[in-house]
């Protein structure tokens, strides 16, 4: 695809590639969606909490090593490793089902967006007040989830001269280590559960499963894949960019470590591995068994296209943003995400599968 083309060409692409014609053939088996679901587990969820988790493990020593060693190759160390957690944890956040549900996991992780600001007045608290018992597995328990996780980590890790901050107050370091070891603890029992839950995607029909037939539990996985684009283009764009010309940088996700723009195209990338990148099968490779392969092959354009435009975004973005021509390319790319929903809900659709509520509605 050529990207030296005007924007209402690549626009007019996008329409183009969104009202691709549906021809589906025979019905589909409860044997073909175990396959789908299958498939997706093994090559992209499991893949995906493997990679959390041992980026989280890489955080927690990194952590350890820059409080028992306060200098600056250390801070960077542990800033690159924060920095591979926080993508690995992009490439996994649209999973919003399942262990990722239990204690409110996927907060714990990262609570965003933090309209109040709640974590940097919570972390605050605890650091002013530096009391021991908050740096124990006990307190992380109770905790509220704005003061345990990737957030927090940030604002210690990113802070303006946070290698002094460090030095001046040495409970910043072990409280820092902390969420570091309790994030790890909970990515681990994650991975660990899911490799159980797994068997709950092995059947084709079940009266004591979480799900009583394989079409179910497909519905999941394509929410998986359907709802987490209009928080892409809701929240980690359209909120960040305003209503007028003025953008408001600070709403951007992770501006402080300046990975904006890494996180949208991690998450445009992981979503496009969901829908064709497994090998054994995806929901590519479904719709195309079934006669709607051109539906499955504009969505799957869709998806580069996206992924061309968002290449050409300059980062970091907290300091492009307010930029005309930048606003202009951020623009083209929620109309992008938009349409790509709108051919992904035709997927759907076609396949007569009715994801019902959206557990994101008033996101």
């Amino acid at each position: 695809m050529s990207l030296r083309i005007s924007t209402s060409s690549k626009y007019a692409i996008f329409i183009s590639l969104a009202l691709a014609a549906v021809n589906v053939k025979a019905e589909i088996s409860q044997t073909q969606w175990m396959k789908l679901n299958q498939a997706s587990i093994n090559e992209h969820i499991l893949p995906g909490y493997q990679k959390l988790a041992s980026t989280s493990e890489a955080l927690e020593q990194a952590t350890a090593d820059l409080c028992q060693n306060l200098t600056d190759t250390h801070l960077k160390q542990t800033q690159s490793r924060f920095n591979d957690m926080l993508n690995a944890w992009q490439g996994i956040q649209h999973v919003q089902f399942g262990p990722i549900e239990l204690l409110m996991r996927s907060y714990t992780i990262q609570f965003w967006p933090d309209k109040k600001n709640l974590t940097s007045k919570q972390l605050n608290t605890v650091l002013n007040n530096a009391e021991p018992a908050t740096l124990t597995p006990d307190y992380f328990q109770t905790a509220s989830i704005a003061v345990k996780g990737l957030p927090a980590m940030e604002r210690i890790l990113f802070a303006e001269q946070p290698l002094q901050a460090l030095k001046q107050q040495t409970f910043r370091c072990d409280f820092l280590h902390a969420i570091s070891s309790h994030l790890e603890m909970q990515t681990q029992n994650t991975l660990n559960e899911w490799k159980l839950y797994k068997k709950e995607f092995e059947y084709t029909s079940s009266e004591e499963g979480a799900y009583e037939s394989a079409q179910e539990a497909t519905i999941d996985l394509m929410k998986a894949q359907v709802e987490p684009l209009e928080v892409i283009r809701d929240l980690k764009l359209l909120r960040p960019l305003g209503k007028t010309d003025k953008a408001k940088p600070r709403r951007l996700e992770n501006w402080r470590s300046r990975n904006s723009l890494l996180n949208i195209q991690t998450n445009i990338k992981s979503l496009h591995h969901q829908f064709s990148g497994a090998k054994d099968y995806s929901l590519f490779a479904l719709l195309s068994d079934h006669g709607a392969i051109d539906l499955a092959e504009g969505i799957e354009q869709q998806f580069v296209a996206l992924e061309a435009l968002l290449a050409q975004v300059p980062a970091p973005l907290s300091q492009h943003i307010n930029e005309p021509n930048v606003r202009e390319q951020l623009l083209l790319i929620t109309q992008g995400i938009s349409l790509l929903h709108k051919s992904l809900d035709k997927s759907m659709s076609t396949l007569e599968l009715q994801l019902g509520f959206n557990s994101r509605d008033g996101d």
